[in-house]
């Protein structure tokens, strides 16, 4: 998992397949983008902006995905994110390769990330997340979810 701003993202240039999902965040900054799909690379690369109120965490089961890394940037607002490595959860649910998501029992402890404006996490195969939970004052959040194939 990385944590930064996005301002800092060029940091991370050894990790050269995140590079496009950056520069496509670096451009849509103060832009206005609806819900739905947003094709860059066909489905090697695309992103999903999103608009929603947070959600608590309790009961809530954490995610992660085996084909694709998520880079999350949270334009507006913050957020909340769980991390916990996945070999350390029990799975809820069997992988569903079609969605490419599993979902694990939510574990005692984890770590939790808060997400300002302006930033963004990266979570790979291996890391286990919990997305959308709320921070205190902040009650609404715009994120731009792009998904990057690691095959």
């Amino acid at each position: 998992m990385i944590v930064d701003q996005l301002k800092h993202w060029r940091r991370y240039r050894a990790l050269a397949e995140l590079a496009p999902a950056f520069e496509f965040l670096e451009q849509q900054v103060g832009q206005e983008l609806g819900e739905g799909r947003i094709e860059i690379q066909g489905n090697r690369l695309f992103a999903l902006p999103q608009q929603y109120a947070p959600r608590p965490a309790p009961g809530r089961q954490f995610e992660a995905h085996r084909r694709y890394a998520d880079v999350q940037y949270v334009a507006q607002g913050a957020e909340m994110m769980g991390y916990a490595p996945t070999d350390s959860l029990q799975p809820a649910t069997p992988y569903d390769p079609a969605k490419d998501i599993a979902f694990y029992q939510p574990p005692a402890l984890y770590t939790p990330v808060v997400v300002p404006a302006g930033s963004f996490a990266v979570f790979y195969p291996q890391d286990a997340h919990l997305p959308c939970c709320p921070v205190e004052g902040e009650a609404w959040v715009r994120k731009i979810v792009v998904k990057v194939a690691l095959d």
